[in-house]
């Protein structure tokens, strides 16, 4: 709660935002009356492995043009991993807040019950979760890939459930997170395995979130409204130039990260020639498999676009946004040691993350940021001088200078990295001037607060 009224929190990209998102806003202010809604964010990439089309002041500026009241943005290294990771991460920068009730999920079934039921299923820790990790690890040797494996497994733990509203929710609902490309087999391996839609999976992963983090949040969905047209078909609109009105002032899109992947690659694969005894270098980063790092090394001359290199490797084991995840791993520096000790730290009921950065609120609820748990940071320089002030304590007297070094340890390899990808994204992202110049790359560190007035 803040100053007496409910503060619902929603996990999002707004890739871009859309009639979609307002719907959901809108039906917020429907069914909780006068509230705040605080949206947790994607940044310069999202959970597909791809720069998000739009830089994220854009969507930001988008989402408090239409009701939201603040925006805050989920870490680099948790907005660009598995949906599970991505759920967590969005529950975890929420409740840093301190001051979030509730969170809304959009859902394709609209079926609370069901959805909890599958998530309970997940965590359980009894036969039945036995029985669905069992299922599972057969389904994954028996060739399908995981998404694959994990849907099937569920239908055949939950086939002796007499619900048959639950078992219809299933027939209805796709195993994956993924949106289906042109011109890629993934349309075909998105019939053959049943139909889990892409939020009802989220929200899975956001109900078993909430529950790992301490219960943190009330949990709510609202069912989408599928008359508006979908996020991947706007961005196709867009990367097609059918869109006009949203691709003057510019679009970002994978294939433009290739020039740099394709330098990234030779820079690894150069360093393993230089050390051949120890493990290979690509190993080290998120997502990235010895499959994966096998099939990457035996391209790593070809002169490929960052798509391209993804349906080289693609196979039955893998799907397009897994391979493209560990591609853009590789490039903004992201390893599995660091997202490990992240996980372990803000995935659990007690820690709050060492910061939270906001990129935006509406005029009227500017106050909100006073009442924040956690340290604010909407000025990135300012923030970074901070760090460097902690990092140049020569000695350690007590608990709480302890505990300020640890936090201020784990703020760095998130702050950093955020900054890291946001200097990826500026060198392929351009705004345009009004007189319709080219007007440039952002620099994060002179990027102004958003304050909308409103």
């Amino acid at each position: 709660m803040y100053n007496g009224k409910n503060v619902i929190g929603i996990v999002t990209e707004f890739n871009p935002f859309h009639e979609g998102h307002r719907y959901l806003v809108e039906s917020i202010r429907l069914r909780y009356g006068d509230c705040y809604v605080v949206a947790a964010m994607s940044g310069d990439f999202v959970q597909r492995g791809e720069p998000a089309i739009f830089d994220k002041y854009r969507r930001c500026r988008d989402a408090l043009r239409n009701g939201v009241d603040m925006v805050v943005q989920i870490p680099e290294f948790f907005s660009t991993s598995s949906a599970e990771d991505f759920a967590a991460g969005g529950v975890a920068t929420l409740r840093s807040l301190g001051m979030v009730d509730t969170i809304l999920f959009g859902s394709e079934s609209g079926d609370m019950e069901a959805l909890r039921k599958v998530a309970e299923l997940e965590l359980d820790s009894g036969s039945e979760n036995a029985k669905l990790n069992s299922a599972i690890r057969d389904n994954v040797e028996a060739g399908m890939s995981y998404a694959r494996a994990r849907a099937e497994a569920i239908r055949l733990v939950l086939s002796g459930d007499d619900d048959r509203a639950f078992l219809h929710m299933l027939d209805d609902v796709c195993s994956g997170t993924e949106e289906v490309l042109p011109g890629t087999d993934r349309s075909e391996e998105t019939a053959a395995f049943g139909k889990l839609k892409p939020n009802d999976i989220l929200g899975i992963e956001y109900i078993k979130a909430v529950k790992r983090q301490g219960d943190c949040f009330r949990i709510d969905c609202i069912r989408r409204n599928m008359k508006y047209e979908s996020a991947h078909s706007i961005r196709d609109a867009i990367k097609s130039g059918d869109d006009t009105e949203r691709t003057e002032a510019g679009y970002a899109e994978v294939d433009m990260l290739s020039d740099m992947l394709s330098y990234r690659l030779l820079q690894l694969y150069y360093l393993d020639q230089m050390d051949p005894e120890q493990p290979t270098a690509f190993l080290e980063y998120l997502d990235v498999s010895r499959e994966i790092a096998d099939a990457l090394k035996k391209q790593v001359h070809d002169r490929l676009s960052f798509s391209d290199r993804i349906k080289s490797i693609k196979s039955k084991n893998y799907t397009y946004t897994r391979i493209s995840r560990a591609l853009l791993h590789i490039l903004l520096d992201i390893h599995k040691k660091d997202s490990l000790v992240l996980r372990g730290r803000f995935f659990g009921e007690g820690d709050l993350m060492p910061y939270v950065r906001v990129l935006g609120v509406r005029k009227k609820a500017r106050e909100m940021l006073g009442s924040i748990k956690t340290t604010v940071v909407t000025s990135p320089a300012k923030y970074k001088k901070q760090l460097e002030s902690v990092r140049r304590r020569e000695t350690i007297e007590t608990t709480e200078e302890l505990i300020l070094s640890i936090n201020a340890s784990h703020a760095e390899i998130m702050f950093h990295q955020d900054m890291y990808a946001a200097d990826i994204y500026n060198q392929i992202y351009r705004t345009s001037s009004l007189d319709g110049d080219n007007a440039g790359s952002f620099n994060e560190f002179t990027q102004k607060f958003i304050v909308w007035d409103c």
